[in-house]
């Protein structure tokens, strides 16, 4: 939670590490060759997977036990790397040709274009995915891996505050804005802010500017790169209305800009605010303090009633382009992928990237946004394709907001910034 498009619930997944894989080491056969090889389950064989977290429901072991009853003689390495420099040893060995069969990484698109991964377009877990999850693992229009897990933004709320003042979750931002001046009324903040951390200013922004901007033009942030729109335009600027209309309305806790993000929670869990705007780790801290807590979730809904959620993957998985065993590869990545596999990766850690994956969760507040994100379309994080120096001004612009004051040029000079530094940006 270091920065605003961070806060993912961290997984880590606790498995046995071993040694390196000889294909990494051995020349890549020809297609025949490969193939051949592929498709006798008899042979003794090794695959590599690097990851950098732990297991806490025995995942990776009930896919290497469904994997062996199909290829009994493998030996699957699971090679864990350290979480702190996870994404730049996987690099090196990419490029210096070392890298495990399977990797889970970060930087699919990087990697893809750099030619590293191999293309995964036909397989059929592709289109179970979510919107966003497809997008991030997409380049030049094919698939190179998947997401495993996303986070996510909205509204967690005190069911506890709720009841007592007989409220009910909005099916329109209108509906949400008059929730907003009940909870007032009856002398408590309606949502709890902790400004002083930075990063959670956009817990607020993300739920609402995903609807603005996603909802009007689904490819906003790909027609801006192509020159087609402006972030100085209806889109944005709809969000920047919803933002300031919270804030100038003194919605926030009156200490919102003096405290931080564990003063905010302890404040929300205290009951002196009814709800949090929040990503979808909430729940795993809430639990982590109290037991006693009773939280519900709802979406940010725009004036229609409609909504898209912004889901951002964590965990991506691909398979390295030097195997030596591609379609024993890509059977270990479908059973890593199956949906019964995946909620067991999930159960009580993650919010899964597939659309069909139910997963238990002991806090119910995670199965509301679980059902919300089977429910409404998804998006990327609104600004992760803009520039840095784009989304410093959009910052900018919400400290200025939460201020008490009006925007002035911020928005035109994201677009000045966007344009200047639009060259360091990859998309497909």
């Amino acid at each position: 939670m270091r920065k605003w498009i961070i806060g993912l619930t961290a997984l880590s997944f606790i498995i046995t590490t071993a040694g390196c894989s000889k294909a990494a080491n051995q020349p890549v056969p020809s297609n025949g060759q490969a193939q051949k090889q592929e498709d006798r389950t008899d042979e003794a064989f090794t695959l590599r997977v690097s990851y950098w977290a732990q297991d806490k429901n025995g995942y990776f072991d009930s896919v290497e036990k469904k994997f062996k009853a199909k290829y009994p003689k493998v030996t699957i390495h699971w090679d864990k790397l350290d979480e702190k420099n996870f994404a730049e040893v996987t690099e090196n060995q990419l490029k210096s040709g070392q890298a495990a069969d399977i990797l889970f990484n970060q930087k699919i698109k990087e990697y893809a274009k750099a030619g590293y991964l191999l293309d995964l377009s036909d397989q059929p877990w592709t289109q179970r995915m979510i919107d966003s999850a497809k997008q991030t693992v997409a380049y030049k229009g094919k698939t190179y891996g998947a997401a495993l897990d996303v986070s996510t933004f909205g509204v967690y709320y005190n069911k506890t505050i709720f009841d007592r003042l007989q409220l009910e979750p909005p099916k329109t931002w209108d509906q949400f804005m008059a929730l907003n001046v009940k909870i007032k009324q009856a002398g408590l903040s309606p949502i709890i802010g902790g400004f002083k951390d930075v990063w959670t200013i956009q817990g607020v922004y993300i739920p609402i500017a995903a609807t603005s901007e996603f909802l009007q033009n689904p490819n906003f942030e790909l027609d801006l790169y192509a020159g087609k729109v402006k972030i100085d335009g209806p889109e944005v600027n709809d969000a920047m209305k919803k933002f300031t209309d919270l804030a100038h309305k003194g919605f926030y806790n009156s200490d919102a800009l003096q405290i931080g993000y564990e003063e905010s929670t302890q404040q929300f869990i205290d009951g002196k605010g009814a709800m949090q705007l929040m990503g979808s780790w909430t729940p795993g801290v809430v639990d982590s303090k109290t037991a006693d807590f009773k939280m519900g979730f709802f979406a940010l809904p725009d004036q229609n009633g409609k909504t898209v959620m912004a889901a951002a993957p964590d965990k991506q998985v691909s398979i390295n382009a030097k195997t030596l065993y591609p379609v024993k590869a890509k059977y270990l990545l479908s059973l890593l992928l199956d949906k019964d596999m995946l909620a067991i990766y999930s159960k009580n850690v993650a919010l899964s990237a597939f659309k069909d994956v139910i997963a238990e969760y002991t806090n119910p507040a995670m199965k509301d946004v679980q059902k919300a994100l089977q429910l409404y379309p998804t998006s990327i994080n609104p600004g992760h394709l803009f520039t840095n120096s784009a989304n410093d001004a959009i910052n900018a612009a919400l400290n200025h907001i939460l201020s008490g004051k009006v925007l002035q040029n911020e928005l035109k000079e994201a677009d000045v910034n966007y344009i200047k530094d639009k060259a360091t940006l990859i998309l497909d």
